[in-house]
């Protein structure tokens, strides 16, 4: 992944939690060229950034912004802490003959894990194939791309699994690939949805609180519009 297109997702991942949309400072931009030169990956800090986001908002400090990305810094930090560890720790089972079965850890072995998301990866690849036409839907597709192609290549160096770790970061591209579809569908093929699930919905709705109504809707549309545009789900759920 090349410099430019490093710095644009992790910008674009805090301004999203950050809830405003605040160019980050150049101050911001060196320390995302310093994590780049240390060959920090980027799902590590995307997981770090929505870790600290995730504490903030447990905090409640209601009128309080994240006004910059060094907040980010210390989760972000910690977790390729841990990134660099299991990796080392891997290496080196495997160096003494002595690697662990990952099914002591996970239901899913290393190897069905990286079958699927690599499944995931060419039918995504395909897609983009198709939609090369539609500027917006291809650099979609392209960043997925690169996410997915760097998490599975991870997967194969260290030969271990953190499930719930590995399921943030898959989360994490899903979100950017319903986003894409969401812009692509534009405000008229979105309303459209809506009144489709809403009239599936009809009959449940008054038994249904309104916030479990309203991710409910959410739900159908997103998958309506997974299935338009065959976008496949990554979620090991699916596994």
């Amino acid at each position: 992944m090349n410099y430019f297109n490093y710095f644009t997702e992790i910008e674009e991942e805090f301004v999203k939690r950050r809830g405003s949309h605040m160019l980050i400072s150049p101050l911001d931009w060196s320390l995302i060229e310093t994590w780049k030169q240390r060959g920090l990956p980027l799902h590590i800090v995307l997981r770090g950034i929505n870790a600290a986001f995730d504490l903030y908002d447990a905090k409640a400090r209601h009128g309080r912004k994240v006004n910059s990305l060094f907040y980010c810094r210390q989760e972000v930090e910690a977790l390729f802490l841990e990134y660099c560890a299991a990796r080392v720790g891997s290496q080196a089972q495997t160096a003494n003959g002595e690697q662990e079965s990952s099914e002591a850890a996970s239901p899913f072995s290393p190897e069905a894990i990286i079958a699927y998301l690599t499944e995931r990866y060419e039918e995504i690849a395909q897609l983009r194939a198709s939609y090369r036409a539609e500027e917006l839907l291809a650099e979609m597709l392209t960043r997925a791309l690169e996410r997915l192609q760097q998490i599975i290549a991870d997967l194969k160096a260290s030969q271990t699994v953190a499930v719930e770790q590995l399921e943030t970061d898959l989360s994490l591209i899903e979100e950017l690939l319903l986003e894409g579809l969401k812009q692509h569908a534009g405000a008229a093929g979105l309303a459209q949805l809506t009144r489709e699930g809403n009239k599936q919905l009809r009959a449940y709705r008054d038994g249904m609180a309104t916030e479990v109504y309203q991710q409910t809707l959410n739900n159908y549309v997103a998958r309506r519009l997974r299935e338009q545009y065959r976008v496949p789900r990554l979620s090991l759920f699916y596994l």
